[in-house]
């Protein structure tokens, strides 16, 4: 066992920590965008006063769930800029096509980052599937509340 601890080299440590700036972007970025759908909400998801408006609000969730959208693409465009601004990836093509792979969880690539930074992508598809986590959370809120507005 402890030659298998000394054969990872504290890599994937190096990697985390690496990793925390793209990961504390990451959450700040989907903080202001779940902001932003949260607002919408606010302002746009409830009848006017003396209204008797009810029945399916398709047009508030379709607009929810694009801002929610566009964040996770600036969130993986984010990823890409870091890969390419370290030179982990020669070319912002490359960079995105490993992200978005990476950050879906997807995999679906040949695209690799070289050798002693091959973890990043799972810091990455970790990172993702916390900020899908959070816009399913508030994407359910609205829903919910929409269907209370129509109760």
């Amino acid at each position: 066992m402890l030659e298998a601890l000394r054969a990872l080299h504290f890599q994937y440590t190096e990697q985390f920590l690496v990793a925390l700036l793209p990961l504390a972007l990451t959450v700040v970025i989907h903080g202001q965008g779940m902001g932003l759908a949260s607002r919408y909400f606010k302002r746009f998801g409830r009848p006017p006063a003396g209204s008797s408006r009810t029945g399916p609000h398709v047009l508030v969730v379709i607009a929810i769930v694009v801002i929610m959208l566009a964040t996770h693409f600036i969130e993986v465009f984010l990823w890409a800029l870091f890969y390419f601004a370290t030179g982990m990836l020669a070319n912002i093509k490359e960079a995105m096509t490993y992200s978005v792979n990476s950050y879906t969880t997807l995999g679906a690539t040949s695209i690799e980052l070289p050798g002693r930074w091959q973890g990043l992508g799972g810091f990455e598809a970790i990172a993702g599937m916390l900020m899908f986590g959070w816009s399913t959370a508030v994407l359910a809120v609205v829903v919910q509340k929409l269907h209370s507005i129509d109760g």
